[in-house]
C-alpha cells in the first residue's frame, strides 16, 4: 500500500484535500488513517490501519479511520469481488464531481465504462460539516451504491469500477491495489477529456456527460 500511495502522489492521482486508499483483508480492511493528507501522503507502516467494521480501528499510534470509512465498509459488503477501493479528491476528476452529471463514452475510459455520480442530495440543506456528510453518505450514497451493485457489480471480475461522489471526488473499485491505480489514471484522463469538450462546447454538458 506504501508503494502504491507513492506512485499515486508522484502521478497527482492523490491531493492535499483528502482521500483514502483501503485494501480487503480476511480481518476486515486495511486503510490508511485519517489525515493522511495532510500529512502530504508522506506514509509510513503505522499511517495504515485495521479498520473491520463496527470496531475500533487496531494501530500501534491510535490514528482514527479516514472520513468516508462508511463508504468503504459498504463496498466491500456489496461488491464481493472487490479487492481495493481508492478515494481520491485529486485533478479534474474532483473538478467532475463537483460540474458533471456523470462521464460516459470517453476512450480513456474502456473498459470501465461509464463513470456515474452518486450522492447527490434531492435538496441541499445548505449544512456541512462531518455529520451532514456522514448522513448524505447513509442516506443517499449507500442505497445508490447498492443499486449499482446490483446492475454492475459482476463487471469487477474482469475490469475496475469507478462512481463519482458529489462534490467529493471519485471511487474506484478494482480486484486488487495495482488495478486501482491504472482505474484512477483512466479516470482522471476521462475527466480531461470531459473538461476540455466542456470548453469546447462553450460551457455545455457536451457529449460525454
Amino acid at each position: 500500500m506504501l508503494r502504491a500511495v507513492r506512485l499515486l502522489r508522484e502521478e497527482g492521482l492523490l491531493d492535499w484535500t483528502g482521500g483514502a486508499l483501503s485494501v480487503r483483508t480476511d480481518d476486515g480492511p486495511l486503510v490508511t488513517r485519517g489525515g493522511s493528507a495532510r500529512a502530504f501522503w508522506e506514509l509510513t507502516a503505522e499511517d495504515v490501519i485495521l479498520c473491520p467494521p463496527r470496531q475500533s480501528p487496531s494501530t500501534r499510534r491510535g490514528g482514527r479511520p479516514p472520513v468516508g470509512m462508511e463508504v468503504h465498509h459498504a463496498i466491500y459488503s456489496l461488491f464481493p469481488a472487490c479487492g481495493a477501493v481508492l478515494h481520491s479528491h485529486a485533478g479534474t476528476a474532483y473538478v467532475a464531481s463537483c460540474l458533471s452529471s456523470g462521464l460516459r463514452g470517453l476512450p480513456p475510459l474502456e473498459p470501465i465504462g461509464e463513470v456515474p455520480v452518486l450522492g447527490r442530495p434531492a435538496v441541499h440543506s445548505g449544512v456541512g460539516g462531518t455529520e451532514a456528510r456522514a448522513s448524505r453518505e447513509r442516506c443517499v450514497l449507500i442505497p445508490e451504491l447498492a443499486a449499482l451493485a446490483a446492475e454492475r457489480g459482476n463487471v469487477l471480475r474482469e475490469h475496475g469500477l469507478a462512481f463519482m461522489d458529489h462534490a467529493h471526488g471519485v471511487y474506484v473499485l478494482a480486484s486488487n491495489v495495482d488495478g486501482a491505480l491504472t482505474e484512477m489514471a483512466r479516470v482522471e484522463a476521462g475527466a480531461r477529456v470531459w473538461l476540455a469538450a466542456l470548453h469546447a462546447d462553450g460551457g455545455g454538458q457536451g457529449r460525454y456527460a
